[in-house]
């Protein structure tokens, strides 16, 4: 990679994902690596740091130290990123970092280059250094030209340019738009495009595909052994998205055998990264005492937090932990409905069906309620009649198994609930 001024770390992580199973197992080998003057790993290291690490001097210090390193071990992406951080407050050392990258032969930098030259203001690109880049297929400067252009029909001319000469960008960000005259399929295929060119989100995204193809018809085959695969990737590779979704099929068992420590670590890093699901997932975690210590207030008031930014299954998972009752927190059936209530409020199809059963179980303070639990089925067949099928099925399941927990692997992989 240092040879070839590469910033893809995909065979890396798959190797160690091939090598261990554990998507935790790649952060400690590349710090090892770093340390031990890989300036690849150094800028790796650095980067993953980037999204959480503050503007403040003090804070970069980190970040900087590593950077440094990989530039003078001659890692030309490293010269890339150093010109970037330096930009605002050093002009002439960022542009000799530019420089010095663009004579390794990085393409990413040429382009930056005739960006922070001027050269593509006038949007003459006949000029002769930028038609030499095109004729090139230097698909990073195609990509900079589509993001300058006002008018649609051109950006989308430029960013198509991009993406077949190979960017993996390009046909990420044209999966995200339905051009004329196609169909979602035609959107699908080259999320599936830029997936195989290892662009992180795409991972994700189609690795999400993957294991919901057969709840919804997407026009692809479900296969989500591969699935988890990308996912797991994609979290590898510096997603936040992609791990605390991660997170979320361990919690709910959809992968067995994860360690609550491993299910912690992907929620934390989405969680510094700045996702509200990632702090849903960390104050989950501290309301159980799983992976971390136990903190039942803050966990509480984190998750509370996260919802009011958007994390949507937060109601479901205080429904759970009150209607079992961890740590100090005490079962508390009133609050459990009063949660899934608010669940149902944000159009949940199952929010009542669980009422239902719930009512219909009681919990260790609370005694069974059929005629709530009649109450609840009705209200959620009446409300969701097109999932009638299923929300009978979720209720049966209740009844059946006399259990319900929201994050099932993660809530019974902690201490006993007391219910």
């Amino acid at each position: 990679m240092v040879k070839s001024g590469s910033e893809d770390f995909y065979e890396a992580a798959a190797m160690v994902l091939r090598a261990t199973g554990d998507e935790s197992a790649f952060l400690p080998l590349m710090e090892k690596a770093a340390a031990s003057g890989s300036s690849a790993a150094q800028y790796w290291v650095a980067m993953r740091k980037l999204p959480f690490t503050g503007a403040e001097v003090s804070s970069m210090t980190d970040v900087t130290r590593l950077v440094d390193r990989a530039v003078n071990g001659k890692y030309s992406p490293a010269l890339v990123l150093a010109s970037q951080l330096k930009a605002q407050t050093d002009a002439q050392t960022s542009r000799t970092l530019l420089m010095q990258a663009c004579g390794m032969g990085n393409a990413k930098a040429r382009a930056l280059y005739l960006l922070q030259s001027g050269r593509l203001s006038a949007g003459n690109f006949t000029l002769p250094e930028i038609a030499s880049e095109l004729k090139k297929k230097n698909h990073y400067l195609e990509e900079i030209i589509a993001s300058l252009q006002t008018n649609e029909q051109e950006s989308l001319k430029w960013m198509s340019a991009a993406m077949e000469h190979g960017s993996a960008t390009a046909p990420y960000i044209l999966s995200q738009v339905v051009l004329p005259n196609e169909t979602e399929l035609e959107c699908l295929k080259r999320l599936k495009l830029a997936a195989e060119r290892h662009n992180v989100m795409a991972m994700f995204l189609y690795g999400i595909a993957l294991m919901s193809a057969d709840q919804i018809d997407c026009g692809i085959q479900a296969n989500p052994e591969e699935g988890i695969r990308l996912i797991q990737i994609s979290a590898m590779l510096g997603s936040p998205e992609a791990a605390s979704q991660l997170a979320m099929y361990y919690a709910l068992g959809k992968i067995e055998g994860v360690t609550v420590e491993r299910i912690y670590k992907l929620f934390e890093y989405s969680h510094l990264c700045g996702l509200a699901e990632g702090t849903a997932g960390v104050g989950l975690c501290k309301v159980l005492g799983a992976g971390c210590k136990t903190d039942v207030d803050t966990g509480v008031q984190m998750m509370l937090t996260a919802r009011d930014k958007g994390a949507l299954w937060v109601n479901q998972a205080l429904a759970s932990v009150y209607y079992h009752g961890y740590h100090d927190l005490k079962p508390d059936m009133e609050r459990t409905m009063n949660y899934l209530a608010a669940d149902a409020a944000q159009d949940s199809v199952y929010a009542y069906a669980i009422a239902a059963g719930l009512s219909a179980l009681g919990n260790a303070n609370t005694p069974p309620n059929p005629s709530m639990a009649e109450f609840y089925l009705k209200e959620a067949l009446n409300r969701t009649p097109d999932y009638a099928a299923q929300i009978q099925r979720a209720y049966d399941a209740i009844i059946a198994t006399k259990s319900w927990h929201f994050a099932p692997w993660l809530e019974k992989a902690v201490s006993a609930p007391r219910n």
